[in-house]
C-alpha cells in the first residue's frame, strides 16, 4: 500500500509540475491535466481492489468506494465526452446493454454495478466484487489508451462542460448513478471543483472569469448547506445558482470567440440552459434536409390531422385519438379505432412526441414519418393506405394548393409528402410555456411552494427523475438526449393492489425478443400530463395519485408480482401522502399555458 500511495504521489506532483509548465496553451494545460487524472483514478482503483481483497467490513469498504467515485466525477466531464461508449462500462447504468441491431446483450459493470454489491443487505459477495473492480480497471485503462490518441480543442472542451453542467442537474443531482449511496450532493461539489479548475486554465480569455468564479463558489457553499439527498433543495440550486452560470459560461465562450459545436443534435449546441424555449430542436431528427418543416407544411399537417378521408372508413381522423384540448390524448382507457372497437393501447400525448428518438410505446419506429404511416395502415386504428389518399387528395383542388405551397418543387402529391406534412405538425406542438418552463426562466412566482416541494421530490426522494428526465421528463437521456429508454414497471391491468394481475401485453418484448425487453415500455412526457388521464400504455390508472400509489409500492414487483427483468427498483420509496399530493401540484405546473 505504501508502494502505491507513493505512485499516487508522483503523479500529484507531475500535475503541479504539469500546471506550471510555461508556453502551453489552455487546451494543452487541460489534456494534460486530464491525463494526470486518470492515472490518479487508475492508481487509486488498483489500491481499492487490494482493500476489497482484504475482505474488510462493511462501512471501510463503503467509505473507500465513495472515495473511487469522487475521483472518477472529477473525469467525468472528458470521460464521457470523449470516450462515450467506454465510459459506459465504468458508470453506466447497472442494466444489461442490449444491441439490437448485433443481436448482443452485454453485462453491465463499473462503479453502479460495484455500488450495489457494496450497499447490498447482506455482505458483499467477494468473489463478484472483485471481478467487477478488475472489469473496471480495464476499462478505467481502456480510457486512458483512447485519450493518448485523441485531440481536442477549446471548441470541444467548452462544450464538454456545458453538457457536464446539464449532467449534474439532470442525473447527477437525481440519484441516477448513486441510486444507494445517496453521495450525490458531495460528487456535484467535485464537479464544481473541476468546473472552477478548469475556468484557472482559461482565465486569460474570458472576459468574465471573477464573476464566473463567484458564482461557481456560491453554488458549490449553496451545496454545503444541503443537510440530505432528501432535504435538498434542487429548484433553488438549478434557478438561482446553476443556470446563471450557464448563461455568464455561454456569453462568456461567446466573448472569447470560441466556436460553438454545432452538430445538429436534438439539443442544441448553443443551448444556454435547459430551459430556453429553443434549447431543443425537433428539426435535428429529420434526415432529409429536403424534409424540414416550414409554416406552409405545418398547415398542410393541421388540416390533413384533423381529415377523417386519411381512414379507411372516411370517418376516423388523427384526431379523433389525438385531441387538442387533451393535449393530443383521447381521454379513453383504450382508445377507438377502426369500426369504433377499442385498440389494445391507451393514446400517448402528441406534445413533445418530437422529442424523442424513437417513437409508440413499444419504439418500434424510428421517425415520425414512419409513425404516420404506420397508424394510417394499421387496420384496428386508420385502416387505410397513403397510396390511396394521395390519389384522392390529388383530385381536390383545395389541397393541391395546400400542397404546391408546401412542397414547391412536388410534381405530384405523393404519400411521402402526407407523412411530412402530417410529422411537420406534430413537430410543432412542443411550446415550452408551463409555469415551470416561466419558473426555470427566473419567475420566482410562477410555481406555488408546494409545487417547488413537489419539484425537490420528483428529482430526489421520489426518484421520479430518474426515467422522465428533465427538463423534457420522457425517456431521453439527457444531456445529449441522443437515446431514448424504455422500462419494465410490472404495471397491472387495473388498481387493485390487493389482488394485482401483470398486464400481458409484452411491450417492445412482442417485437424485440430480448428477455430485458419483455414488458417494456417507452417513458412517456409528463408535460400536459393533467390532461392526458387514464395512465400507463394500458389506461389502467384512472388518476395520478393511482400513479404515484403504485410507484410508492414498488410497481409490480414491489406489490409481489414475479416481474425478474423490472427496471424499475421493487423498493418502497416510503412516500406519505402529503409527499404525494405535492409531487402531483409538481405535475400540474407542467401544464402549457
Amino acid at each position: 500500500m505504501k508502494k502505491k500511495s507513493g505512485r499516487i504521489a508522483a503523479v500529484l506532483l507531475s500535475v503541479i509540475l504539469c500546471c506550471c509548465s510555461p508556453g502551453k496553451t489552455p487546451s494543452e494545460k487541460l489534456y494534460a491535466n486530464f491525463d494526470n487524472d486518470l492515472d490518479i483514478l487508475i492508481s487509486a482503483n488498483d489500491n481499492f481492489l487490494e482493500f476489497v481483497k482484504q475482505k474488510q467490513d462493511s462501512l471501510s469498504l463503503r467509505r473507500e468506494f465513495l472515495k473511487l467515485r469522487l475521483l472518477f466525477k472529477k473525469t467525468e466531464a472528458f470521460s464521457e465526452y470523449f470516450t462515450p461508449s467506454t465510459v459506459k462500462l465504468v458508470n453506466g447504468a447497472p442494466l444489461d446493454e442490449i444491441e439490437d441491431e448485433e443481436n448482443a446483450v452485454f453485462e453491465p459493470g463499473g462503479l453502479q454495478v460495484i455500488e450495489e454489491l457494496v450497499y447490498a443487505a447482506e455482505p458483499a459477495d467477494q468473489e463478484e466484487l472483485v471481478r467487477q473492480v478488475r472489469k473496471m480497471q480495464v476499462n478505467v485503462k481502456r480510457i486512458k489508451s483512447l485519450w493518448k490518441d485523441i485531440r481536442i480543442t477549446d471548441s470541444h472542451i467548452f462544450d464538454a462542460w456545458r453538457l457536464e453542467m446539464f449532467r449534474m442537474i439532470t442525473l447527477g443531482i437525481s440519484g441516477f448513478d448513486t441510486p444507494a449511496s445517496g453521495n450525490t450532493l458531495d460528487e456535484a461539489g467535485v464537479v464544481l471543483a473541476s468546473f472552477s479548475e478548469f475556468l484557472d486554465v482559461y482565465k486569460a480569455i474570458l472576459p468574465g472569469y471573477a464573476r464566473l468564479t463567484s458564482q461557481t463558489k456560491a453554488a458549490a457553499d449553496f451545496l454545503k448547506k444541503g443537510k440530505s439527498f432528501d432535504d435538498f433543495d434542487r429548484a433553488a440550486f438549478i434557478k438561482d445558482y446553476i443556470n446563471p452560470i450557464c448563461r455568464e459560461f455561454h456569453q462568456n465562450q461567446k466573448l472569447a470567440a470560441i466556436p460553438f459545436i454545432r452538430d445538429y443534435k436534438l439539443l442544441n449546441g448553443e443551448a444556454v440552459t435547459l430551459f430556453d424555449v429553443d434549447a431543443f430542436d425537433a428539426e435535428s431528427l429529420v434526415s432529409n434536409p429536403a424534409f424540414k418543416s416550414t409554416a406552409d407544411r405545418v398547415a398542410l399537417g393541421r388540416k390533413l390531422f384533423f381529415d377523417p378521408r386519411l381512414s379507411g372508413d372516411g370517418k376516423t381522423s388523427c384526431g379523433s385519438c389525438h385531441q387538442p384540448e387533451l393535449a393530443y390524448s383521447d381521454g379513453l382507457k383504450t382508445s377507438k379505432g377502426f369500426a369504433r372497437d377499442h385498440v389494445s393501447r391507451n393514446a400517448p400525448t402528441l406534445a413533445y412526441a418530437a422529442l424523442q428518438q424513437a417513437l409508440f410505446y413499444d419504439l418500434r419506429s424510428p421517425s415520425l414519418e414512419d409513425q404516420a404511416a404506420d397508424v394510417i395502415h394499421n387496420k384496428d386504428e386508420m385502416h387505410g393506405s397513403l397510396a390511396d389518399i394521395a390519389r384522392l387528395l390529388g383530385s381536390d383542388e383545395d389541397y393541391r394548393q395546400y400542397f404546391r405551397k408546401a412542397f414547391p418543387k412536388m410534381d405530384s402529391i405523393r404519400a411521402v409528402y402526407v407523412q411530412n406534412a402530417l410529422a411537420s405538425f406534430v413537430r410543432s406542438l412542443s411550446p415550452f410555456n408551463s409555469a415551470f418552463d416561466k419558473y426555470m426562466r427566473g419567475d420566482a412566482r410562477a410555481l406555488t411552494d408546494n409545487q417547488v416541494k413537489g419539484f425537490n421530490l420528483f428529482m430526489g426522494k421520489a426518484r421520479c427523475g430518474t426515467c422522465h428526465f428533465m427538463p423534457l421528463f420522457n425517456g431521453t437521456v439527457p444531456p445529449d438526449y441522443q437515446r431514448t429508454e424504455s422500462e419494465v414497471l410490472g404495471v397491472t391491468v387495473r388498481a387493485d393492489w390487493e389482488h394485482p394481475v401483470l398486464d400481458p401485453d409484452a411491450g417492445r418484448g412482442a417485437h424485440n425478443r430480448f428477455p430485458q425487453w419483455k414488458n417494456s415500455f417507452k417513458t412517456s412526457t409528463i408535460r400536459n400530463i393533467t390532461k392526458t388521464s387514464p395512465y400507463m400504455h394500458n389506461g389502467a390508472y384512472a388518476s395520478l395519485s393511482e400513479v404515484m400509489d403504485f410507484y410508492n409500492r414498488g410497481g409490480g414487483a414491489g406489490l409481489g408480482l414475479d416481474v425478474p427483468n423490472q427496471t424499475l427498483a421493487p423498493d418502497k420509496l416510503d412516500l406519505s401522502e402529503t409527499e404525494i399530493g405535492y409531487v402531483v401540484d409538481f405535475m400540474e405546473s407542467l401544464t402549457d399555458q
